[in-house]
């Protein structure tokens, strides 16, 4: 029996609260620290749509926005690399403690990001909140851009030529919005920015000024910006003066990442913050995602930060991760380490609809390569592990790719598996019989069985591909059964009520000679959200769809039931202190550590090796008996 429930989630967006979700129950960790990562099989489906609302989420909007309340400029929703820079730098220039009204003019050069940008100037204005409980707020007003926001610096001057101000201007930001009582305290700064439009502005102008004068004794600095016109013979025929106030702007310097963040970044950085009321830990460092292909990166963020969200700890999770938009899904490795660092590894692609198996290539047959090293050698393995088929060709090649047609063609077929295996796939009205005569299932036991599908059984092939052909003899004389969901019946005899189990992915049976295998509908629930195997040779994936897992299992109970077999295994892992292999292993380990071990020995046996080396060493024994 395997239990296989899958994880759904639907992480909903909404500015920055997105919470934690149920947690997986994991096994608890080993002393051995090789032995501290339990394979993932409970799968979460990735939401493509959430994950374009996550692409669509400005990281630097929604960071100040937690904190802050938020009054930005149009100007910055119409150019989303030109917003996050402003909010970017609103972050770097913000003031430990806001007491009182301040004002930041920000001039942030060309953005590497985007060659075509030129430089802008922004007043940032932070503003206290009126009250105790009350978000302090940020302002971001546009002033310019281009070679004018680089503030020049002016005082008046006794030569050149003086204009008057036009008899109808603009202005804003003077101090209670009065420009005629600001001239009249302070002339010079009238007269130094007359000066500079009247000897240096061109007959269109766009400029940062800085006046600097001397009143009184004092020094006065403080800047303007000056948009207009003024004729050739000098005139000025149109004027809009804003004051910028005297602080001195801030030319920000900000890191290439500051503006290249996304939402993905800041729930990792929030989960790497905040403890986890659960788990109480944190999410550590993450590796690998600069690897991936740009468009993955933010997809690959959300998966982690679900996984881990959902209790993921010290577990590999080979998880198929759709991307936005496209047909494509991306094959990553998420590996949950000692503090809750991320290791991210690329496997491969896959499209949607499309199946990643090497189905039915006898290339990749357990035993191939042992018995190829001539043709008689290869002709005599062929026959041994597959009784109906007759090669047909001269050269190796010819030979080699006849049997795999005929794989192809025949092992979607019931006589397939009677013809080459010994096993028997029962029809539902003879699995119905064997399953009331053999083992007492009761009529309401026996609801909803049905026939392989043509694809099912092409699974079980590829499945037995995987194994030996010592393993493979194991299996002659078992039959399989398919059945919708499991049906439990509960109670006393006289009293007993069925319950579906639809949890149930697969079951074993064995009584006496008789040995059936029942799969489920649930066997191959997790087949969207995970898979199985790795990168292969020269980096290329050799992987399965999960539900390998389940076929393997289920199989691996009848290896179990061998004499001698379980004693050997229980053995091991009691000597060797061996932690069990999944959290389904974990939950009952009398009955379920070997097949869940088997089947990630069958499955991924990479994984095996590297994480159980004592487990991977004894099935590979097993195999070669």
């Amino acid at each position: 029996m395997r239990m296989n429930r899958l994880m759904c989630v639907s992480a909903g967006f909404f500015l920055l609260m997105l919470g934690p979700a149920d947690v997986i129950a994991q096994h608890a960790g080993s002393t051995n620290p090789q032995e501290q990562t339990v394979y993932q099989t409970k799968g979460i489906v990735l939401n493509a749509h959430d994950m374009a609302d996550w692409a669509v989420a400005s990281y630097w909007e929604q960071k100040l926005g937690a904190v802050y309340v938020l009054a930005v400029d149009p100007r910055m929703q119409a150019d989303a690399d030109e917003r996050d820079a402003v909010l970017a730098t609103a972050w770097q220039l913000r003031p430990q403690t806001i007491s009182a009204k301040t004002a930041i003019i920000a001039i942030i050069p060309k953005r590497t990001t985007k060659p075509q940008s030129n430089d802008i100037a922004y007043q940032i204005t932070f503003i206290p909140g009126s009250g105790a409980q009350d978000k302090h707020k940020i302002e971001t007003r546009f002033i310019s851009e281009g070679l004018g926001v680089r503030p020049i610096l002016t005082s008046a001057s006794a030569a050149g030529t003086i204009p008057r101000l036009p008899p109808i201007y603009s202005y804003a930001g003077f101090p209670q919005n009065n420009i005629a009582r600001y001239w009249a305290a302070h002339p010079g700064e009238l007269k130094s920015i007359l000066h500079w439009i009247g000897t240096n502005a061109s007959t269109d102008f766009n400029q940062i000024l800085n006046t600097n004068v001397v009143e009184a004794s004092v020094h006065r600095s403080a800047y303007f910006h000056l948009v207009g016109a003024r004729t050739s013979s000098g005139p000025i025929a149109r004027l809009r003066v804003v004051f910028l106030g005297s602080a001195i702007p801030v030319t920000s310097k900000l890191p290439q990442q500051d503006t290249s963040r996304d939402f993905g970044d800041l729930q990792i950085e929030k989960a790497q913050a905040e403890v986890d009321t659960q788990k109480h830990d944190t999410l550590g460092a993450i590796t690998g995602l600069a690897e991936l292909l740009p468009e993955e990166r933010l997809p690959a963020k959300y998966a982690l930060w679900q996984y881990f969200m959902k209790g993921t700890r010290n577990a590999e999770v080979d998880a198929i991760v759709p991307i936005p938009n496209t047909e494509k899904r991306v094959l990553l490795t998420f590996r949950f380490g000692t503090g809750n660092n991320v290791g991210v590894q690329r496997v491969g692609e896959d499209n949607k609809g499309s199946s990643f198996r090497h189905l039915g290539d006898v290339r990749l047959v357990n035993g191939f390569g042992a018995n190829s090293a001539d043709i008689p050698a290869w002709m005599a393995w062929v026959k041994r592990r597959y009784p109906s088929v007759t090669p047909i060709g001269v050269t190796m090649a010819e030979l080699v790719n006849s049997v795999t047609a005929e794989i192809k063609l025949r092992s979607g077929t019931a006589a397939w598996f009677k013809e080459n295996y010994g096993i028997e796939i029962l029809a539902p009205s003879v699995a119905r019989s064997q399953l009331a005569r053999s083992f007492q299932f009761s009529d309401q036991q026996l609801m909803a069985l049905r026939a392989f599908t043509s694809s099912e059984l092409q699974m079980l092939e590829f499945t037995l591909e995987k194994m030996s052909d010592p393993l493979v003899s194991i299996f002659r004389g078992m039959k399989m059964a398919r059945q919708k969901t499991s049906v439990e019946l509960i109670g006393v005899t006289s009293t007993k009520f069925a319950i579906s189990e639809p949890a149930e992915a697969g079951m074993a049976l064995l009584r006496g000679n008789n040995r059936l295998v029942v799969i489920f509908d649930s066997g191959d629930l997790n087949s969207e959200a995970l898979f199985l195997g790795g990168a292969g040779a020269g980096g290329k994936p050799e992987v399965a769809t999960e539900a390998l897992m389940v076929y393997a299992h289920e199989l691996g109970h009848l290896v179990a039931a061998m004499p001698g077999m379980k004693d050997g295994f229980d053995g091991l892992v009691k000597t060797k202190k061996i932690k069990a292999v999944t959290w389904y292993a974990a939950s009952n380990a009398e009955t379920e550590f070997f097949p869940e071990a088997f089947a990630l020995y069958i499955g991924d046996p990479e994984w095996l090796k590297r994480n159980r080396p004592d487990l991977f060493g004894w099935f590979q024994t097993l195999s070669r008996k």
